[in-house]
């Protein structure tokens, strides 16, 4: 994290929490932290969520990966943690359970920020099978979403013996589930292991569809000849928990 202010003009920037070496609330140092102020007296040492990954080693993390960061005193001990008021935790640091699918893996990600939406709609369109609530008929259980989204929720394919904890549910394939999809209908994605979720628009794991099986997804128009398809940009849903 930057030792110096980064804030717009004008802005008022959070205050971080402080805490000296011997106050109560004083963290234990990591090892590696502890062996880095001895070679850097008088310095901060940042530490860094350890999902974040960077495009390149050189990269430096974004504000929001950075939990806070450690003070060394002359000596080269440390005397002083900092806390980020912009840290957003990763899936480990919120001690949630090791995703069940790549699609499981995606949400998680994705709701906490650590990475795109888009990469939900394309492990499902991966999978290319989900979980699907439906109501005491068998039918898709349609609910609102937050925002107002009339959605049917889904999930990944579940562990067996996870079954019967499970609400009601059948197996679908995707394309069987977009069939089923009324304009304007779209999917809620859960994760069966952590408190998160998803909104992921129909047209766009109908476009996933197609470019991942290069075959045509069930529901989806028909472009106009000599038009490519074009799919309307949707704000992101991120973070959406139940």
């Amino acid at each position: 994290m930057p030792t110096s202010g980064g804030q717009p003009e004008g802005s008022v920037a959070p205050i971080p929490a402080t805490v000296a070496r011997g106050m109560p609330d004083f963290p234990v140092p990591p090892e590696d932290i502890v062996a880095a102020a001895r070679t850097a007296p008088d310095h901060w040492l940042s530490m860094t969520d350890r999902h974040w990954l960077g495009q390149t080693d050189e990269e430096p993390p974004p504000p929001w990966a950075v939990l806070g960061r450690w003070r060394s005193d002359v000596h080269g001990e440390i005397v002083e943690w900092e806390t980020n008021p912009d840290y957003r935790p990763s899936p480990a640091a919120l001690g949630w359970a090791p995703p069940v699918s790549d699609a499981d893996a995606a949400v998680h990600l994705a709701a906490t920020g650590y990475g795109p939406d888009a990469d939900v709609t394309e492990a499902l369109a991966e999978a290319g099978l989900v979980a699907v609530c439906v109501d005491g008929g068998g039918e898709p259980a349609w609910t609102r979403a937050p925002g107002g989204a009339h959605v049917v929720p889904v999930f990944p394919v579940p562990p067996q013996e996870a079954v019967d904890t499970l609400p009601a549910h059948v197996m679908m394939t995707l394309p069987d589930l977009l069939d089923r999809l009324p304009p304007g209908r779209d999917v809620m994605f859960l994760s069966s292991s952590a408190p998160a979720a998803l909104l992921v628009p129909a047209d766009d794991l109908r476009a996933r569809w197609e470019e991942t099986r290069g075959e045509p997804a069930p529901g989806a128009p028909a472009p106009a000849v000599g038009l490519p398809r074009t799919y309307p940009d949707t704000p992101s849903k991120r973070g959406q928990d139940e």
